[in-house]
C-alpha cells in the first residue's frame, strides 16, 4: 500500500470516527436533557469539539511513534506523552467554547460573557478532555503495538520460508553428487559394451535433471509431482542395476493430490537402493505404498535384502532418515510420524504419516 493510500485511509477513519463520535455522543446528551437543548444545537457542538480532536490526531500519532511506551525508555517517554496530554486537554476545553460562543450561542443571556461561558463549563469539559486525550494514546500505542508484532512475524515467516528453501538447496548439494557420479560412472562403463543403455541412461539423467531445475525454490508439490521426480531417478537405477532391481508401487489416486515437501521420498529411496540392490547379487524388490486414511497421508517404503541404515546412523550417510526427519519437522512441527524397523526376512521398512493437505497443482498419476 502506497503512502497516498495509507493517508488517505487515515483520513477516512478519522472522518467516519468524528462523524460517530458526534452523533453519539449528541443524541446521549439529547435524550439525558429529554430535548431541553434543540438537537441541531448539540451536533454542532459536539462535532466542533471531536473536530478540534480529529485535527489534533496527527499530533498525537507523533508522539505516540516519537515516544514508544512499550519500547525505549519507557519511564521518561511515559512522562512525555504525560505532559503533552496535560497541556493538549486544557487547550482545546478552551479553545472549544471560544469557537462556539463566538458562532452559535443561543444561550447568551444565561452566559454574557466567554469567560463567564467557560468558567461554568471548564472543569467539566476538562475531565472528559483529559479521558480523551489519554484514550487516544493508548490506542495509538496499542496500534503500534500490534503494527509491530505484524512486522516481526512476517520477518519471521520470511525467514522460516528461506530457511526451508536454503536446508532444501543443501538437500539437493548433499544428493546429487553421489548420484550424478554413480550414473556417470556407470554410464561411462556402458558406452563401449552396452551403447542403447548408456544412451537411455544420458537422456534419463537429462531429464531428471530438468525436473529438478523446474520449481526448484517451491518447498511443497503434489506427491504426483514427487513421485514423477522420483520415478525418474529410480529409472536411472534401474538401468544401472538391470534386474536386480524390482519395483512395487501401490497408490491411491486421492493420494497424489496431497502435499508433501519438495525431496521427501528422494532420500528414502536413495537409501532403499544403496543398502538393498547395491549390497546384494540377487533381486532386491522396493515397495511403495501411499494411501489416505481420513486426515492422514500414510507412506510406506519397504526393500529386501540387506537392512537400510539404522537412524541413528543416517546422519553418516548425509542424507536419509535424518534430514527427512528435519524436514517434516520444519514443515509439520511435531504433528507427523516416521518410523524405521527391520524386517524379518531381510531388508527395513519405513513408515510416513504427515497431515493430508490437498496440493494447490494437481497431476494425476496415470
Amino acid at each position: 500500500m502506497t503512502n497516498h493510500k495509507i493517508w488517505r485511509s487515515g483520513v477516512g477513519f478519522a472522518v467516519l470516527g468524528w462523524a460517530a463520535a458526534t452523533l453519539f455522543h449528541s443524541v446521549v446528551v439529547w435524550s439525558e436533557l429529554d430535548g431541553q437543548k434543540p438537537l441541531g444545537f448539540l451536533l454542532y457542538s459536539k462535532g466542533v469539539h471531536y473536530a478540534l480532536w480529529t485535527l489534533a490526531l496527527p499530533l498525537l500519532v507523533k508522539c505516540a511513534k516519537r515516544f514508544p511506551v512499550p519500547h525505549g525508555d519507557g519511564l521518561r517517554n511515559g512522562t512525555v506523552l504525560s505532559l503533552i496530554v496535560l497541556g493538549l486537554a486544557p487547550l482545546v476545553s478552551l479553545t472549544w467554547p471560544a469557537i462556539i460562543y463566538s458562532t452559535w450561542f443561543p444561550y447568551r443571556s444565561s452566559f454574557p460573557t466567554l469567560s463567564s461561558f467557560v468558567a461554568t463549563y471548564f472543569v467539566k469539559s476538562v475531565q472528559g478532555d483529559l479521558l480523551i486525550c489519554v484514550a487516544l494514546l493508548i490506542v495509538l500505542q496499542g496500534w503500534r503495538v500490534w503494527q509491530d508484532l505484524q512486522a516481526a512475524r512476517t520477518r519471521a515467516t520470511e525467514l522460516e520460508r528461506q530457511l526451508a528453501v536454503s536446508r532444501l538447496d543443501a538437500l539437493r548439494m548433499q544428493l546429487h553428487p553421489h548420484f550424478l557420479f554413480n550414473a556417470l560412472h556407470t554410464i561411462a562403463s556402458l558406452i563401449g559394451d552396452q551403447p542403447g543403455t548408456a544412451r537411455r541412461m544420458v537422456v534419463a539423467l537429462g531429464d531428471f535433471l530438468r525436473l529438478t531445475l523446474k520449481d526448484g525454490s517451491a518447498p511443497v508439490r503434489s506427491l504426483a509431482e514427487e513421485l514423477e521426480f522420483t520415478d525418474l531417478y529410480m529409472g536411472i537405477e534401474k538401468l544401472r542395476l538391470g534386474e536386480r532391481l524390482t519395483l512395487d508401487y501401490d497408490i491411491e489416486p486421492e493420494a497424489t493430490k496431497a502435499e508433501v515437501p519438495q525431496l521427501l521420498l528422494q532420500p528414502l529411496f536413495e537409501n532403499a537402493v544403496r543398502h538393498g540392490a547395491s549390497r546384494v547379487n540377487g533381486t532386491c524388490k522396493i515397495a511403495f505404498r501411499a494411501h489416505r486414511e481420513n486426515g492422514t497421508l500414510r507412506l510406506s517404503l519397504e526393500n529386501d535384502g540387506l537392512e537400510i541404515a539404522a537412524p541413528a546412523n543416517a546422519s553418516k550417510n548425509g542424507v536419509g532418515l535424518t534430514n527427512t526427519t528435519a524436514r517434516l519437522r520444519l514443515h509439520y512441527g511435531e504433528n507427523f510420524t516416521i518410523q524405521y524397523t527391520d524386517r524379518s526376512r531381510g531388508g527395513a521398512r519405513v513408515e510416513v504419516s504427515l497431515p493430508y493437505r490437498r496440493a494447490g497443482r494437481v497431476q494425476e498419476i496415470t
